[in-house]
Order: C-alpha cells, then sequence, then structure tokens
C-alpha cells in the first residue's frame, strides 16, 4: 500500500482515507529515521485509552458479591498479615 502524497505550503501531509481507514487511530508520533526517511508510528493516545478502560465493566455472581473476604480467607488458603 503507498501512495505519492505532496506536502502543503504550512508542511502539512495529507494521509490517503485508505491508510486512515485500516489504521484506525488519531495519534502518531513522527521520527527522523536518515535525511530522506521520515517514519510515522500510530498509537493510541491517553485519552481515548483512558475511555476504554473507564468502559471496562467487570461482572462478576452476584451471590457473592457482599460477601465479606475475611470470612472465607480460610478456605482458599488466605492468611492475615
Amino acid at each position: 500500500m503507498g501512495e505519492t502524497v505532496r506536502m502543503d505550503e504550512k508542511g502539512r501531509i495529507t494521509i490517503p482515507a485508505e491508510i486512515r481507514e485500516v489504521i484506525g487511530r488519531k495519534a502518531f508520533k513522527v521520527e527522523l529515521a536518515d535525511k530522506d526517511t521520515v517514519v510515522l508510528r500510530a498509537f493510541e493516545d491517553r485519552s481515548t485509552l483512558v475511555k476504554k478502560i473507564a468502559n471496562i465493566r467487570l461482572v462478576g455472581d452476584k451471590d457473592r458479591a457482599s460477601v465479606d473476604a475475611a470470612t472465607v480467607k480460610d478456605l482458599h488458603g488466605g492468611t492475615k498479615h
């Protein structure tokens, strides 16, 4: 997958839509590998990552949700420190 693009007068380069769709991210790190090679690495920006983590919903056994851990620690090899 490759396409020739040009830099505009403000130094912007547009990433073609087909490539943007494959990447699926909006944050990039730009690195200069050598005089003629620019490397663009996509990554998950922190705000998106925080939102994904915040949306994780943990589920468990509702009957055991209110059980005090101290009452069952001996059944599972737990020790008091």
